[in-house]
């Protein structure tokens, strides 16, 4: 809202610095009266017309100075990770996205909605998410809590003090879920003993 309101106050400082070369161009080249019926129009020596232009000023300084502030805040907001190249700044945005994509990827997890925030030179990650209907569902959660801190710091190199992940919402949807089935590596060796055994 504020980086808007600062958006649209420089905005219209230029419109109307614009406005006032439009007219004094005219004015010389084209002998308009521009500046002349401006003049009129405006009575510096009223009262209400000085408090006007001052309220006015006056917003615009607050605006200008809000907006500035906000800009530091996000700046200071940011994070750096330092290695042999030198130092990487990663913003919160940065890290929020990483934290959502890698919720979407979990297949329990039908919604989500992240925030972060700066804690000391780390950050605190919240998400508040809306599940399937799954058995071991707290379990489950608590799973992915784990695997979130360390997905975000293998993936940005920020440090992540802490990760919550609240449950919104369980849907009626009940999913069944993938389950992995790997080879154990022995049956492989023993696979290979007898092959070696019918080629003697």
């Amino acid at each position: 809202m504020i980086a808007l309101l600062g958006f649209l106050a420089r905005l219209s400082v230029v419109v109307g610095f614009i406005g006032l070369v439009f007219s004094s161009v005219s004015d010389l080249l084209f002998r308009t009266d521009y500046l002349a019926t401006m003049d009129n129009a405006i009575d510096m020596n009223n009262t209400n017309v000085k408090v006007l232009i001052g309220l006015v000023a006056l917003i615009y300084l607050i605006i200008f100075l809000l907006s500035y502030i906000n800009k530091l805040t996000k700046y200071s907001q940011n994070r750096k990770v330092k290695n042999k190249s030198g130092e990487i700044e990663v913003t919160i945005k940065t890290i929020n996205e990483v934290t959502k994509e890698f919720l979407s990827s979990q297949e329990i997890i039908k919604n989500s909605k992240v925030k972060s925030f700066p804690k000391g030179k780390a950050v605190v990650i919240e998400a508040v998410v809306d599940t399937y209907n799954v058995d071991n569902l707290n379990d489950k959660l608590s799973a992915i809590q784990d695997k979130l801190t360390e997905h975000v710091m293998n993936a940005t190199g920020i440090t992540v003090k802490k990760s919550k992940v609240k449950l919104k919402k369980v849907l009626s949807e009940t999913i069944v879920e993938k389950k992995i089935v790997e080879t154990a590596p022995q049956e492989t060796a023993v696979t290979d003993v007898e092959q070696k055994t019918d080629e003697a």
